[in-house]
């Protein structure tokens, strides 16, 4: 090819080409690990409620765990964890507590909902409750927070 611009226009499409496989392998490799955790769930439900709720449960933990290694396997990662600061990109605080003895300020006392990170992309930030410093609050719960503020009760 002499023409500089066919060229280019053949390898911009190989490129795009090559692009678009490697998304349909990936796609295609995520949904054949979550077939198999629907294969786990079909399992259970299939056996019926057991009578010891402790298995039941325990059975459930252990497909929630598959499902969890396979997300993490793939680079999606958890977000929000009791105990680490919270950060407005990773953490949506929906309330604040005076914090408790030992805890220190914006550290995240409980977790409603987990976020999730996939290759440094926040997909969702963690709804959490955090902590505030007493002399910040002058009650003893505020709710209904969010990352920059918070509205008192």
């Amino acid at each position: 090819m002499s023409d500089p611009t066919a060229r280019l226009a053949y390898e911009y499409a190989r490129d795009l080409a090559a692009r678009d496989a490697a998304h349909q392998a990936l796609t295609e490799r995520l949904l054949l690990r979550f077939a198999d955790v629907l294969d786990s769930l079909d399992r259970l439900l299939a056996d019926g409620a057991a009578s010891d709720v402790r298995t039941y449960r325990g059975s459930l933990a252990l497909i929630a765990g598959q499902l969890e290694a396979a997300l993490t396997e793939e680079g999606m990662e958890g977000v929000g964890r009791v105990g680490e600061r919270a950060e407005p990109a990773t953490h949506h605080v929906t309330e604040v507590r005076l914090a408790p003895a030992g805890a220190g300020d914006d550290e995240v006392l409980e977790v409603l909902q987990r976020g999730y990170r996939f290759r440094g992309h926040v997909l969702r930030a963690a709804r959490v409750v955090v902590a505030v410093d007493g002399d910040t609050v002058d009650g003893d719960t505020v709710k209904h927070g969010t990352e920059q503020g918070t509205e008192r009760e």
